[in-house]
């Protein structure tokens, strides 16, 4: 660029020296208008050519200290974007980044965890998780009754998730003091709150968008079908186990277009078999993973359960607990199977 101002600038003087009798032709006014002309246009081409070496020099020095900067910045927009959500008992979870050594008291949890993809983080499961298969290949730090204490301080985790409709302050408390890590309960107890689980999972792992896309998937349940067919639904069987109002499945049933005729229960209680058949539900549905075939001997060779006529008819529909019991992703396809068996006529 200095080369051509140079060139720019012999041309002139070139131009002048040529045109100095035509110059002089013109008069003397003309002459001094041309040498101010070339005395001026010196002067601002020296200085043109004088302030690029320093321009140069603040141009390298500056980009770093640009560059820096807006690291700095991006880097503090990554820190106040991160939020931990409180758990279900309106607790704070005192996380400053997503998560990453967790241990997970539930088995809907864990799905709920790989179904995000965040199964990296995953360092301690309860005795019950089996699902997916590689679940299992998880160290066991806790039960059904809640984390092992000295195996999770072992363990060194930043975050342990429990997940249970009744877990309660005091008890969630006193593992977070005896652990020394933060603990978030999960106590769902309808399909909404399990999308906000969703999302609250999400959010202290760092998988928030995978957790939005998870949470519509149980959008088949809104809104509510008509309920046009009783059922019951055997949580246990020996002795007699339903469940009630306020419970996740009193909900899942609704969302499959059931009437669950415990509906006046509280939670999950013992349902006694006279009053199953004073209110004669037209499905019975039963929790387990054997063959439809078999639970139906089994229930036609019970001694009460025999007398529903749901029963003698053949209106047994059987369905893998996991998929209603669990508040994980797999509610989904407890779900259809539950407003398919609403819409059939004849079993």
């Amino acid at each position: 660029m200095e080369e051509r101002f140079i060139f720019c600038g012999n041309r002139l003087k070139s131009w002048l020296y040529n045109a100095r009798p035509k110059v002089a032709a013109a008069g003397e006014k003309t002459v001094r208008r041309a040498i101010i002309a070339s005395m001026f246009f010196r002067r601002a081409l020296f200085l043109l050519l004088f302030s690029l070496p320093f321009s140069s020099f603040w141009g390298c020095n500056s980009q770093p200290k640009s560059a820096e900067k807006a690291a700095a910045t991006a880097a503090n927009r990554a820190a106040g974007s991160f939020v931990s959500p409180r758990d279900d008992l309106g607790r704070d979870i005192n996380l400053k980044a997503p998560a990453s050594r967790v241990v997970v008291i539930g088995p809907g949890a864990i799905e709920t965890i790989y179904a995000l993809g965040a199964q990296k983080s995953l360092i301690g499961r309860d005795d019950y998780a089996d699902f997916p298969p590689e679940a299992k290949r998880v160290v066991v730090a806790g039960n059904y009754s809640g984390p092992g204490v000295e195996k999770c301080i072992a363990l060194r985790p930043d975050l342990i998730i429990v997940q249970g409709e009744t877990w309660d302050k005091a008890r969630v408390e006193q593992w977070q003091n005896q652990i020394g890590a933060p603990v978030a309960a999960l106590t769902a107890t309808d399909l909404l709150e399990v999308q906000r689980d969703f999302g609250k999972i999400g959010a202290w792992l760092g998988h928030s968008k995978a957790a939005a896309k998870l949470s519509q998937s149980l959008e088949i349940a809104v809104p509510r079908i008509p309920q046009k067919m009783k059922a019951f639904l055997e949580v246990g069987r020996a002795p007699l186990y339903c469940a009630g109002k306020n419970t996740l499945v009193d909900d899942v049933m609704r969302a499959g277009g059931l009437e669950n005729i415990a509906s006046d229960v509280k939670g999950y209680q013992p349902f006694g078999t006279e009053t199953l058949l004073a209110r004669a539900p037209d499905l019975y549905i039963a929790t387990s993973k054997d063959s439809r075939e078999k639970v139906l001997r089994e229930l036609r060779a019970d001694a009460a359960l025999s007398k529903l006529k749901c029963i003698q008819k053949g209106a047994v529909v059987v369905i893998s607990g996991d998929l209603l019991l669990r508040p994980g992703p797999r509610l989904r396809q407890g779900i259809l199977q539950l407003q398919s068996a609403a819409k059939k006529r004849k079993f």
